[in-house]
């Protein structure tokens, strides 16, 4: 009975440090009980960050969205029924680019990324939104060179795609072609880190060009290796 015992805490055990140190970021509703009691009562937070791209869009009424990194699509969505509020949803465009279904086990490591739906079934779910959408499937540092020429200047864009810095620098490069002067960028994944996600992109560009904004709130998530603080960066081209 007490060896059975022994094994249940150790399988207990780690089932939680699964939890804890998955690096998975879910919002608390979506984890199981035991998950949410866990978040809890070691403090993990969630992502919170998040509500500043909605404020952004409800405060300038951006119609036009361009989002690298749709990923499931549920942060498009948003986006498309804040911008519904000021604009019918015929005339609200959104524009979206990700791997979906062919991030390969290679490429999810090298990007440091979580496996989106298949483009299908994303695709899907914002045409409901009675939107008109621009899905595009692709390696960014493929598609964007290729179609950049063809898009419209955006009133909002926002770069949550891949974490490694080659794909955050040519992200931002191809993003500057559809930035006007009143185009908002938003940058994700501004971590206390620079060997991935945009720190390092972020502190180097030309304040002489661009006014930059590090948005509060600073979520901060419990790693193997400590906690992983993340902030959302705004990025204008500064007018002269």
């Amino acid at each position: 009975m007490f060896e059975r015992a022994a094994v249940s805490k150790k399988r207990w055990r780690a089932s939680v440090k699964t939890l804890l140190f998955s690096g998975l970021i879910y919002p608390i509703s979506q984890l199981a009980p035991l998950g949410r009691f866990i978040s809890l009562a070691f403090g993990l937070n969630v992502a919170k960050r998040y509500d500043r791209l909605f404020e952004i869009i409800d405060r300038y009424k951006c119609r036009r969205i361009m989002e690298i990194g749709t990923y499931d699509g549920e942060h498009a969505k948003q986006m498309i029924e804040t911008a519904k509020k000021h604009f019918p949803a015929n005339e609200v465009e959104y524009y979206g680019f990700d791997l979906f279904e062919l991030l390969d086990e290679h490429k999810l490591k090298e990007e440091l990324s979580k496996k989106p739906p298949p483009y299908h079934i994303v695709k899907r779910k914002l045409e409901e939104t009675g939107a008109k959408i621009f899905l595009f499937k692709g390696d960014t540092r493929e598609v964007l060179p290729r179609v950049v020429n063809t898009l419209p200047t955006m009133d909002f864009i926002f770069i949550d795609g891949g974490h490694s810095l080659k794909t955050i620098e040519s992200d931002w490069r191809y993003a500057q072609a559809v930035m006007g002067p009143n185009t908002i960028a938003v940058f994700d994944d501004y971590w206390n880190r620079s060997d991935a996600g945009c720190k390092a992109l972020i502190d180097a560009l030309d304040r002489a060009k661009f006014d930059v904004e590090i948005l509060p709130p600073k979520d901060r998530f419990l790693k193997e290796d400590g906690f992983l603080e993340i902030n959302l960066v705004k990025v204008t081209r500064k007018r002269s």
